[in-house]
């Protein structure tokens, strides 16, 4: 909800700076007059096409924005997120069924990590997972 609060008022931002520089382009070429010493005429055809252009602009990046929201959606299907207060980190123990999906269980060739309810879970030797593994263990 609250995204969308702020995209709502991003577009409100977006329109308001498209008006104000419409508004202000014969302010804008009074000053590039004043800056280079030239007489530049600004006709309506070219006042049409700066206004269009900006406007075209602020219409890409929105257009952008919500392309990559919506990506970002889409590569989080899924996937359960842990909540979004990761003080003490968002980690948690794999489910049962998660275990049967990923890794290997008892008669599976693989490396061996543990036990879970007297099973042998492995890691097999075909998982997508790399096989790279760190152990750690108190001394003797």
């Amino acid at each position: 909800m609250i995204k969308k609060i702020c995209f709502y008022i991003f577009l409100f931002f977006c329109f308001a700076l498209n008006v104000i520089l419409d508004f202000n382009i014969k302010n804008y070429i009074k000053l590039l007059n004043k800056c280079f010493n030239k007489d530049i005429v600004l006709t309506t055809n070219n006042y049409i096409l700066i206004c269009f252009i900006i406007a075209l602009i602020s219409f890409f990046i929105i257009i952008d924005i919500l392309l990559v929201v919506y990506k970002k959606q889409d590569k989080i299907k899924g996937i359960k997120i842990k909540s979004e207060y990761g003080t003490y980190g968002t980690a948690n123990w794999m489910q049962e069924n998660e275990i049967k999906q990923v890794l290997g269980i008892n008669d599976v060739p693989g490396i061996i990590l543990g036990k879970y309810n007297s099973d042998i879970v492995k890691l097999p030797f075909n998982s997508y997972f790399n096989k790279n593994i760190c152990v750690f263990g108190s001394s003797r």
